[in-house]
């Protein structure tokens, strides 16, 4: 009897793991979460650009909230983060959220009556939904942005953003390759420790 109950204890465990980290994402529900991320991004650009203290404390709620910030750190790593120690993680991980708040706060633009459009959802894979949206501008071309979403037992997070075509992460990765190649983890954590502070 203690071996029966061993058993399904163990295997509702394996059944709780599988669902926490493997929960496929509803498309409905994927396209309701970026409507109103999107939504949240309108609202940043409506900030008056001189006000750029407003502006990132909104991307940084952005931020938190909806992307799956530990992933990306690891992802935009790449094969450094299996080197790397949890303290450095932790400090690289501040580091690049501060980085990305201030360069796109800063670079968002303004807004001019924009429209944020979701165009339709798929799934990529077994773990991922893709939500393909565009922005309409009257005196632009339409901006078309891809949303990768995943759950890993947290809720739906974004994990990537790909804006005409390019991948967040690709990008970054990419940047920080030859610093890391050249100077290793340190040297990137100082270099963009530095770079925050002097666009305070």
């Amino acid at each position: 009897m203690i071996k029966i109950l061993k058993n399904i204890f163990i295997y509702l465990f394996i059944l709780f793991c599988i669902s926490k980290y493997s929960y496929a994402i509803d498309k409905n529900v994927a396209v309701k979460y970026i409507e109103n991320v999107g939504q949240q991004a309108i609202n940043i650009l409506k900030t008056p650009i001189e006000d750029l203290q407003t502006r990132e404390l909104l991307f940084e709620k952005m931020l938190n909230n909806h992307f799956d910030r530990k992933l990306i750190h690891r992802a935009v790593l790449g094969k450094a983060s299996k080197g790397a120690s949890e303290s450095e993680l932790i400090r690289f991980g501040k580091a690049f959220d501060k980085h990305i708040v201030k360069v796109y706060a800063s670079q968002l633009g303004v807004y001019s009556n924009q429209l944020f459009i979701i165009d339709k959802a798929f799934k990529k894979g077994k773990k991922d939904t893709i939500v393909s949206s565009h922005i309409e501008h009257e005196t632009a071309p339409p901006l078309r942005i891809d949303w990768r979403l995943r759950d890993r037992g947290e809720g739906t997070k974004i994990i990537d953003i790909a804006i005409e075509g390019v991948s967040l992460l690709a990008t970054k990765r990419a940047d920080f390759g030859a610093s890391i190649k050249k100077g290793g983890l340190h040297s990137l954590i100082i270099d963009l420790e530095t770079k925050n502070a002097e666009n305070k």
